[in-house]
């Protein structure tokens, strides 16, 4: 390791010295960049006696005169104030110097600073006060400057009391003197780096940033500390007014998607027309048929304005609104039929449940004589709704000079029960052929007992993986609107990118596969 150190140290002075002349001496620095190295090193040593224990008052009063310009640096009072304090204060033990105060911790480094710009004026031409030395001379001095400095730095963030970091040493400013300590170091190993590569311009470049940020640093003495300042917190009458443009907003929004959905021609046009009518007619007779009642345009068109709010809301851009605007119209234009789906399923399964009860009631009718029709009756007037609603149409129809059977078919178009249909179906056989009703009324009975706890076991067994196909499918959005909320311009900036959009289509299409499959993997038919 000697020996390739000083090959390292002969190759940087072979280097230096093969250069011409003028880069040796004044070439390498600008006369500007030699004063900034010059006055970093006089404010260093003034930085330095500040926390001395002894003062001079040609320290307090510094008028400073010649290639740094004329001005008077004046000790802040606060340190008058706290130096003693730093003093006193023990915030570090050394094997060798011992126990160190608070001030001596920050002299330390403070005096390496003025130590390395007094090494760079050895580089100078000797009419600035320089030897003339080439870098490649002086690489071992600012080798072991930069460790010694790197070691009191290590020092500065570790020392410590109880109840005191160096952080808030100097009323707080000492966060942001170690913070520019740390660039400081990095110019220390770029200036390294320059004399093993021979770079003279990238030597002189950071040889001028370490001038300047130790003068910054100094400079900080003289400026107030930053402190945390509490963002501005707003009034409740301006929260009010908030809330109001919010609402107001809002209002604005529902109007205008009422205006939309109003004039259908403003949505659709030409040939649509017509389609779109005929579609709203054709699902408001199916739900009517489903005795519900529903306004098809609003539940068509509503979620374009639901959902052009909810991207106004999350992202404040018009791009987004739109695109949202966009999903919720093509969503609400299969959402009366996927809703008819739902009602008709979740019908079906209540009248499931009361189809028992009204075959033991229709059982009891034909046992006491009444016929089939009779029974029916029967059931209309003693059952709930949803099966009083349907049994009582089917009779509305028959007195209305349909055929039973054919009301029957209209009932079983309408409802989408299975056990209903074998009811159907055995009092058509029953009228058409004859047979025994009653027993078939109680088979019925009996297989839908049977069927209503397979059913349930069924349910409980794939449990899990209903549940599953319905995280996969919410998670990842639910991620989106979290990052949405906190990454606003970001995620509004790529996904209003092609990429962005690219992405979004093909998170939706696998999404849609993956829930899917894995509700596919827990259905059982019974």
């Amino acid at each position: 390791m000697i020996m390739l150190k000083k090959i390292l140290i002969l190759s940087a002075f072979v280097c230096f010295s093969a250069m011409p002349a003028e880069a040796q001496s004044t070439g390498m620095f600008s006369k500007q960049v030699m004063n900034n190295v010059i006055c970093a090193a006089t404010k260093m040593q003034l930085f330095y006696h500040y926390f001395g224990s002894e003062q001079d008052e040609t320290v307090k009063n510094y008028q400073q005169k010649g290639v740094c310009g004329n001005a008077r640096y004046i000790m802040p009072a606060w340190i008058d104030a706290k130096r003693p304090e730093m003093l006193n204060r023990k915030v570090w033990r050394d094997p060798e110097e011992g126990v160190l105060s608070e001030a001596a911790v920050w002299q330390t480094p403070i005096s390496i600073l003025y130590e390395f710009f007094d090494v760079t004026r050895k580089t100078f031409p000797s009419d600035f006060g320089g030897a003339g030395f080439p870098p490649g001379m002086l690489v071992k001095e600012y080798s072991d400057i930069r460790i010694r400095f790197q070691l009191s730095l290590d020092r500065l963030y570790r020392a410590r009391t109880k109840d005191f970091i160096m952080g808030d040493s100097m009323q707080g400013r000492g966060r942001t003197i170690m913070a520019q300590f740390n660039l400081l170091l990095k110019e220390m190993e770029s200036v390294s780096d320059a004399i093993s590569s021979a770079d003279s311009k990238r030597f002189s470049q950071a040889i001028s940033a370490a001038a300047v940020l130790s003068q910054d640093s100094f400079a900080m003495l003289f400026r107030a500390p930053r402190v945390y300042q509490r963002p501005p917190q707003e009034s409740s009458v301006q929260k009010m007014i908030h809330v109001g443009l919010t609402v107001f907003g809002m209002f604005l929004m529902f109007l205008a998607v009422r205006m939309l959905m109003a004039d259908t021609k403003a949505v659709v046009a030409g040939d649509k027309v017509d389609k779109f009518n005929s579609k709203v007619v054709k699902y408001q007779e199916a739900f009517q048929r489903q005795f519900i009642k529903v306004n098809v345009k609003y539940l068509m068109l509503a979620p374009a304005g639901i959902f052009a709010v909810l991207g106004m809301l999350f992202s404040m851009n018009l791009i987004v609104a739109l695109v949202f605007a966009a999903l919720g119209l093509y969503l609400g234009y299969g959402l009366p039929e996927k809703v008819l789906a739902h009602m008709k399923a979740k019908r079906g399964l209540k009248i499931d449940g009361q189809l028992m009860d009204s075959l033991v009631l229709m059982s009891n009718c034909l046992r006491s004589g009444l016929d089939i029709v009779q029974g029916f009756d029967m059931v209309s007037k003693d059952s709930l709704p949803p099966i009083s609603d349907e049994f009582g149409l089917v009779i509305k129809n028959y007195q209305l000079g349909m055929t039973f059977e054919k009301a029957l078919g209209v009932m079983e178009e309408r409802v989408d029960s299975k056990m209903l249909s074998y009811m159907i179906r055995s009092i058509v056989l029953q009228r058409q052929i004859g047979g025994n009703l009653t027993k078939v009324f109680e088979r019925i009975v009996s297989d839908i007992r049977e069927e209503s706890k397979l059913d349930e076991k069924t349910k409980a067994m794939t449990a899990q993986q209903t549940i599953q196909s319905y995280v996969v499918g919410v998670m990842p959005w639910m991620m989106t609107g979290v990052m949405f909320l906190f990454q606003t311009e970001t995620m509004v900036k790529f996904y209003t990118s092609p990429v962005g959009m690219a992405v979004l289509l093909g998170c939706i299409i696998w999404v849609g596969i993956g829930m899917k499959l894995v509700a596919a993997a827990g259905k059982i038919e019974v």
